[in-house]
């Protein structure tokens, strides 16, 4: 019977290309009409002295400048403010959050109300940008219509960041967009969104999403609602981030933050693929674990079905960010990882307890 273990993950790890199989990227395919498209880059920054100057040294490199960079500063406690007029962006002093708004949604709506282009680039503050990124999502929007999003790629600088890699992978695969049974209502990427003002009227704004978290997947509900169109690509060699330079403690808040705020909202069949596949890869965890307990055909068949998985690790992991080679072939422990923090966040919304993010709670 134990011999089912590998051939019931050999089954399940098919579920990996349903759901991020095409994978897109952001390409440079210009015209003159582009050029006249005016892009007011938005950051909402909270006690971001650490990602901010780097992220707007990356702005004032671009091949194709912005119109304008705001950077709402929403109540930070550090130099995020300074750091960001030094850089040469003009800060907004964020108003005291009102009842019913999260933090996030209310910084973006504060610097739509104050921006004059005809497109909103809204970008987290821990993002950065190639030199010919700006030009690459204002050419997807000229060619694609509608609002433009894109994962950043994870630039992994210390072993704890590891951790954080089927977090990631999940992230792309929640949005729906990259597999080959693909739903035309993907979702959106919240931490780089390009999005012209026009469209972002029509549905309300950040307004229409104020008390969410992950506000990126409702924002695409109302967008699909009003008939715009989305486009989402993956940031490899384009856009990244740095998530979490401030220690594990900050990976593990982050992360109990998404689950807390129902990162179930993802598709449906998204959802179900990528539980399959991670089944799957348990499955193969477990397989390796009682190879040397097993006749030699069913330890054989363990080991190849681990090394299957270790290949797609491999693939997926380099998608998703800078992740070391090692962690592909040790995935167990970021798997084991990734469950005990969703079942930890589970634990703790059946029990009424908040996550804390920033000094402000999430539940």
């Amino acid at each position: 019977m134990l011999i089912l273990l590998p051939i019931l993950a050999i089954i399940c790890a098919p579920a990996l290309w349903l759901v991020l199989g095409r994978p897109r990227f952001l390409a440079k395919v210009g015209s003159d009409e582009e050029a006249t498209i005016k892009v007011s880059v938005v950051i909402p920054a909270r006690d971001e002295e650490i990602n901010i100057g780097a992220l707007l040294d990356s702005l004032n490199a671009q091949t194709r400048p912005a119109h304008e960079v705001i950077v709402v500063d929403d109540g930070s406690s550090d130099r995020t403010a300074e750091i960001a007029r030094e850089k040469g962006a003009r800060v907004i002093s964020g108003k005291e959050l009102p009842d019913g708004w999260n933090g996030k949604p209310w910084a973006c709506t504060q610097g739509a109300e104050a921006a004059t282009g005809d497109w909103y680039l809204f970008l987290d503050a821990d993002t950065r940008l190639a030199p010919d990124a700006l030009s690459k999502l204002v050419g997807a929007a000229w060619r694609n219509g509608g609002a433009v999003s894109v994962c950043p790629h994870h630039q992994v600088e210390q072993p704890y960041e590891e951790l954080s890699v089927f977090f990631n992978v999940m992230m792309l695969a929640g949005v729906n967009a990259f597999g080959f049974c693909e739903e035309e209502a993907c979702a959106l990427f919240g931490q780089c969104l390009l999005i012209s003002a026009e469209d972002y009227e029509l549905v309300g704004g950040h307004e229409s999403v104020k008390g969410k978290v992950l506000e990126n997947f409702y924002l695409a509900d109302q967008l699909s609602r009003c008939g715009v169109a989305r486009e989402c690509y993956v940031g490899l060699r384009a856009v990244w981030m740095r998530m979490f330079p401030e220690g594990f403690d900050q990976l593990y808040s982050s992360w109990m933050k998404g689950f807390a705020a129902g990162a179930g909202h993802a598709a449906a069949r998204a959802i179900v693929f990528s539980s399959i596949w991670l089944t799957g890869a348990m499955l193969a965890m477990v397989g390796l674990f009682i190879a040397p307990f097993v006749g030699v055909t069913c330890a054989a068949l363990c080991v190849t079905t681990y090394l299957l998985y270790v290949g797609q690790c491999l693939w997926v992991f380099r998608l998703a960010g800078s992740f070391s080679q090692w962690n592909a072939w040790l995935f167990p422990i970021s798997l084991l990882f990734y469950q005990w923090t969703f079942f930890s966040a589970l634990r703790a919304h059946k029990q009424g307890r908040k996550v804390k993010w920033k000094g402000r709670e999430v539940g």
